[in-house]
């Protein structure tokens, strides 16, 4: 395993940024936390999911977290600017059992590398401009479900048939439409089924280089 000690700040000193979108279940999270550990002075994994509108009490047939418009993108992209910008943010929390979004415990330091993860890291125009090496995980939805299922199950609750149903419905057609074509505004193209550490290493070769 690589050491903490990846020197990724520009020639200006200034905070770096990733993006890494990609379907559900591509490791996304993970490889975010790979990259972050291995920088030296830390990194922050930016998490979009922590930015989902509140939902609770809302009908679960009808609540969809897998479309752009679930995600609170103006508060995500106020408090990334804050980050990148070298001031501390308290991000919320969303917790996926109950869909509900509560005020932050934990504060987010500013640091020489921020990972923004999520299904939509590279949606919006205004976050990927503030994105300097951005990343798309590729994985086949076969392999996707089967990783969301063991997930799922073990972490929020769920059967094998709710996850397996939500994935047909919801989650994969919701890829297709908006994430899949986020691609093209990656610089870095990577298969999902590569060894972690692999991935971290080819992100961090291009944040040395750069």
């Amino acid at each position: 395993m690589r050491p903490a000690d990846a020197q990724i700040r520009g020639k200006t000193g200034a905070i770096r940024v990733v993006g890494i979108a990609g379907p559900s279940g591509s490791g996304k999270t993970t490889l975010a936390k790979a990259v972050a550990d291995r920088v030296n002075g830390g990194g922050v994994v930016f998490a979009l999911d922590a930015y989902y509108r509140d939902q609770r009490g809302v009908d679960e047939s009808v609540i969809d977290v897998d479309v752009p418009e679930a995600i609170d993108h103006e508060l995500a992209l106020e408090h990334l600017r804050s980050l990148a910008a070298g001031r501390q943010v308290v991000p919320p929390e969303y917790d996926f059992a109950t869909h509900s979004r509560t005020p932050g415990s934990r504060i987010f330091e500013p640091a020489p590398l921020i990972v923004v993860e999520g299904l939509f890291a590279l949606y919006w125009a205004e976050v990927r401009d503030l994105v300097h090496t951005r990343v798309f995980v590729t994985l086949d939805h076969d392999e996707c479900l089967r990783r969301r299922i063991e997930r799922d199950v073990r972490e929020r609750g769920r059967s094998r048939t709710e996850v397996a149903t939500q994935y047909e419905s919801k989650v994969r057609p919701m890829y297709d439409r908006y994430v899949d074509a986020t691609r093209r505004h990656a610089h870095l193209v990577l298969d999902g089924r590569t060894a972690v550490d692999a991935l971290a290493e080819q992100i961090l070769n291009v944040l040395e280089a750069s």
